[in-house]
């Protein structure tokens, strides 16, 4: 995950520090929205302060193409009148056009100084062209604050497992129209999934994805397809399935009936790049009831949860219909979290600065055959996981949260 720091502000009458922490989510591929991991955006040249506060700037990379439309948001848990897309009124919504000349590729932040005792917090969404998205954490601490050096550390959506640098793998995030609550139902564009795909084995090893009732629907149109932002030639062809389909299904890693609010999102899940050739019996009946507790155990906050498979020393293999061979997965696993009582919105999905207290976690570990058991059968901490699979998932949780392994909590 490629991180973008900002340094501190001085406020010249107040001493104010204010600290951002921008992040673009992982691009490996050439194809991705952002191509060789350079953001839309960066920060330019700070502004020199005005009495009541400061202003930063916001200059659109050369990634973001002129032309390409952008929109920017601000939210938060905090009262919000201290900051603005405007030096003069309170507004928390901006759009334009990427243009190409300087000013026309820049976006003003002006904020005013913090006379209260508590810090505030600010997130401010930039979206350009389809997809290309990145949120800053903006935190202004307490009046009277002598500045100094930020504190720094990346921030980023917490449900995507710590990066594994290796060749031959490629994370892709992909985004899909999703309903705003906060904007009554209006549809904007959101992360759907973000996966880590092995060329080597011809699937994914994870996919990672946020689980709320704003992707839920009714019904399933099948659209198999090629994941756009992958080589087809590391693809399986899996329109028709893998030869011996009735033993080895079209598995979906994250589930179609976990995005079907939307016909984009749905079809999302059908790209082959989240298929891995999985047991029939397994796959239709004891995993597809893990799939449904999952769902039901959304909450008025946000589940985040990592569905990946794992391949150990078992030297089984299938082909797709074309003759690719494609690895058989020895294993399959789910990794979940979220808040205790469901309902502790964070702003920017912040998880990991809540006390362990507040938060709950639990995996599921299953051979991949024609198994007798289900998933209370199947219940293992995240950390033993992590140990089984060598991925480190949320990575912003403490330490002890991650050695929770209490089904009941889950109603198991």
């Amino acid at each position: 995950m490629t991180s973008f720091f900002v340094y501190s502000l001085r406020h010249l009458w107040t001493m104010m520090l204010v600290v951002l922490v921008a992040v673009q989510m992982p691009a490996c591929s050439s194809s991705d929205d952002a191509p060789g991991d350079v953001a839309p955006v960066a920060w330019a040249d700070l502004q020199t302060p005005s009495p009541d506060g400061g202003s930063m700037t916001l200059r659109f990379t050369q990634t973001a193409v002129a032309g390409q439309p952008w929109t920017a948001r601000i939210t938060g848990d905090d009262d919000l009148q201290w900051v603005s897309f405007d030096l003069r009124t309170t507004q928390h919504e901006a759009s334009g056009t990427v243009g190409s000349t300087l000013p026309e590729r820049c976006l003003f932040i002006y904020y005013k100084s913090n006379p209260t005792e508590q810090a505030r917090t600010a997130i401010v969404e930039i979206t350009v062209g389809e997809g290309s998205s990145v949120e800053l954490a903006v935190v202004q601490p307490a009046g009277g604050s002598e500045a100094g050096e930020p504190s720094v550390t990346s921030w980023q959506w917490p449900e995507i497992p710590a990066r594994v640098e290796n060749d031959d793998f490629t994370y892709v995030t992909h985004y899909c129209p999703v309903p705003d609550e906060s904007q009554g139902g209006a549809m904007r564009t959101k992360r759907n999934f973000t996966l880590c795909f092995d060329r080597t084995k011809r699937a994914s090893w994870w996919v990672a994805y946020p689980m709320h009732s704003a992707y839920l629907g009714s019904g399933r149109v099948e659209t198999w397809d090629y994941d756009p932002e992958i080589p087809r030639e590391w693809q399986p062809v899996l329109f028709s399935g893998y030869v011996n389909g009735t033993t080895w299904n079209r598995g979906h890693q994250i589930p179609n009936a976990d995005r079907n609010a939307d016909a984009t999102m749905q079809a999302q899940t059908f790209y082959f790049s989240n298929m891995t050739p999985q047991n029939g019996t397994l796959n239709q009946k004891p995993w597809a009831d893990l799939e449904k507790r999952v769902r039901d155990w959304r909450c008025s906050d946000t589940l985040y949860v990592v569905t990946g498979a794992y391949w150990g020393a078992d030297p089984r293999t299938t082909t797709d219909k074309q003759g690719n061979v494609c690895p058989i997965p020895s294993h399959y696993f789910k990794v979940l979290a979220r808040t205790v009582s469901g309902d502790v919105r964070t702003s920017g999905d912040r998880l990991g600065d809540l006390p362990a207290s507040k938060l709950m976690t639990i995996g599921f570990w299953v051979e991949n055959t024609n198994v007798s058991t289900e998933a209370p059968q199947w219940v293992r901490s995240v950390k033993e996981i992590e140990e089984l699979t060598g991925f480190e998932f949320f990575p912003t949780l403490p330490a002890e949260v991650k050695t929770q392994k209490e089904p009941s909590k889950w109603g198991l």
